[in-house]
């Protein structure tokens, strides 16, 4: 695959992550049809999302102001070494960290993004599928170092193997270690 083969793809989740992970709502006009479905499978009792959104406003309801009133220091990142594109379908898998606004507990998890894009060009997504397979949400100690160290990784592109470089090595994120161990 050439790499000017996803680029327009990629253009797109880059407003993605930029207007969840920033609280940046008016950036989804960019990303997403205006009737545009989202399909949330969560597969982890620590976080919830309504299972099925429907309209761009509603998306960037639950996606970026209800998140953004919930959690603060956000960093996503899609995985590079897991990018498959099939046509107007393109997958990743990704991880996140961040913060609790309310009493600062960190949160990281892991998942997969499934991008429906209304054709080949890349320009909008009509389907959004994010799969959440893990989310630990722990009491750190070094919460501060270990977003400092997400801080230096390119962003929101990077290879697996340098997100688990930055993963402190503790019980709570094994299963996390495990899913970045398999791509």
């Amino acid at each position: 695959m050439q790499k000017n083969d996803i680029a327009p793809f990629l253009s797109t989740i880059n407003r993605y992550i930029a207007a969840k992970d920033n609280n940046k709502p008016h950036l989804l006009s960019q990303v997403f049809t205006q009737q545009a479905t989202l399909v949330m499978q969560v597969n982890t009792d620590n976080i919830a999302f309504p299972a099925d959104v429907n309209g761009r406003a509603a998306i960037s309801d639950v996606l970026v102001t209800q998140f953004n009133q919930t959690y603060e220091n956000v960093y996503t990142f899609c995985l590079s070494d897991s990018i498959e594109r099939k046509g107007s379908l393109l997958t990743c898998k990704w991880l996140v960290a961040m913060t609790e606004k309310d009493g600062g507990k960190l949160k990281v998890g892991c998942g997969q993004y499934d991008w429906a894009f209304q054709s080949d060009d890349g320009s909008t997504v009509k389907k959004l599928t994010i799969t959440i397979e893990h989310m630990s949400a722990i009491d750190f100690q070094n919460t501060t170092h270990f977003l400092n160290g997400l801080s230096e990784l390119p962003y929101p592109w990077c290879f697996s193997s340098s997100v688990r470089i930055e993963m402190p090595v503790i019980p709570a994120l094994n299963a996390i270690r495990t899913f970045l161990d398999q791509i």
